[in-house]
């Protein structure tokens, strides 16, 4: 008798623990998982912001894995993930990849871009070593229109015109004269590999400047230079991978003054303290230092900034969903991670987010895809 009981309640028991597993697979195997991947700089607040959403959501699961902004366009246009991220606009990266027919899949597939908000590009450099600490090196050296031409012939590495038999330095930045001869030291660049075919962060740095310079000063081989990652050999430039961890990585352990790197400024706000700590500076932007209250309004102050782009199907509603409710987010949400949130009117400036898809929208004479730049 008592042996029936015990055989009872272990058969009882097996069955309860059983139960729940099958319970349990079955709640989890009903989520719905939402796939993300591609550019590094985009990747971070993907993450941080779909923990709230999906606290909300209990039925979604979203993974966010990188690979770089061409990357995401690739794989959204192909199927392969639900969403693709970027910090450039995918066209160039569409028409170019002409052999795998990215734009009829776009196309076919309704994909659009939605831009989610915004994100600052900011050049940080190793000050000379024999330089004065109690200069402020965040506005020592500074970028602005009369000379941002010869910071794109330092990255580059192609010696030309003016650069010949001259390197750049950073003293061609110096915004006080007096210490012109103590930062007069090579500039030593850190670019990405492929350049702005591959890396979001390559092409802001070389397309979004926002500043009216004259386009004719870069020759057709420094333009191809970045648009491709052909860099010259003229002096000494180090290629990176995408990602801003890695091209941080390499540039710190090097340490030399006059090494300059483009990163984005929620990398930048991240790592402040250690940069800081470090004893490097950051280039002023058309006078402006850079400091995070400056993300928070577009075009005004430190503006150097690249978009944080989302693509999916328009007929994929859990995408769209979370997409939207992204950009529905309050300003400070985005500031608190390093991102500037969109004006009312770029938001306006998409366009039908329920029609429209970013093929018909180039074919109807439109040159930009999600948010409109400079509005």
């Amino acid at each position: 008798m008592k042996r029936w009981i015990k055989n009872g309640l272990l058969s009882i028991g097996c069955l309860g623990l059983l139960s729940f597993v099958i319970a349990f697979s079955t709640n989890w195997s009903n989520k719905t998982t939402i796939s993300s991947v591609g550019s590094s700089g985009v990747k971070p607040f993907v993450e941080e912001l779909s923990k709230k959403y999906l606290e909300e959501h209990k039925d979604l699961d979203i993974t966010v894995d990188a690979g770089g902004s061409g990357f995401g366009i690739e794989q959204v246009a192909k199927g392969y993930t639900d969403i693709g991220n970027a910090s450039k606009d995918p066209y160039n990266t569409i028409v170019n990849q002409r052999k795998d027919d990215l734009g009829v899949l776009w196309e076919n597939n309704q994909i659009k871009t939605y831009t989610v908000a915004w994100e600052g590009i900011c050049l940080i450099y190793v000050p000379p070593k024999s330089t004065d600490e109690s200069i402020n090196f965040d506005t020592i050296l500074d970028i602005n229109e009369n000379n941002i031409a010869k910071l794109y012939q330092a990255f580059s590495g192609i010696a030309e015109g003016d650069y010949a038999n001259v390197k750049p330095k950073l003293s061609d930045f110096i915004t006080d004269q007096s210490l012109k001869d103590k930062f007069n030291v090579n500039i030593i660049p850190y670019v990405r590999t492929g350049g702005s075919m591959t890396s979001g962060t390559a092409d802001a740095f070389y397309t979004d400047s926002r500043l009216d310079f004259n386009d004719s000063q870069l020759s057709d081989e420094t333009k191809k230079a970045f648009e491709e990652g052909s860099y010259g050999n003229g002096w000494k430039i180090y290629q990176t991978d995408e990602a801003n961890s890695r091209a941080w990585d390499m540039f710190e352990k090097s340490n030399t003054p006059g090494s300059v790197v483009y990163l984005s400024s929620g990398f930048v706000q991240e790592n402040k303290d250690l940069i800081e700590k470090k004893g490097y500076g950051i280039f002023s932007y058309n006078g402006v230092p850079f400091f995070q209250d400056n993300q928070s309004k577009l075009n005004e102050g430190y503006n150097w900034c690249r978009p944080l782009n989302l693509m999916c199907s328009i007929e994929e509603k859990n995408e769209v969903d979370f997409i939207l409710w992204l950009l529905d987010l309050d300003a400070s949400e985005w500031k608190n991670i390093g991102g500037a949130a969109l004006s009312e009117k770029q938001k306006e400036s998409m366009g039908n987010l329920a029609t429209d898809f970013d093929i018909k929208l180039k074919q109807q004479g439109n040159t930009w895809f999600g948010a409109k730049y400079g509005n």
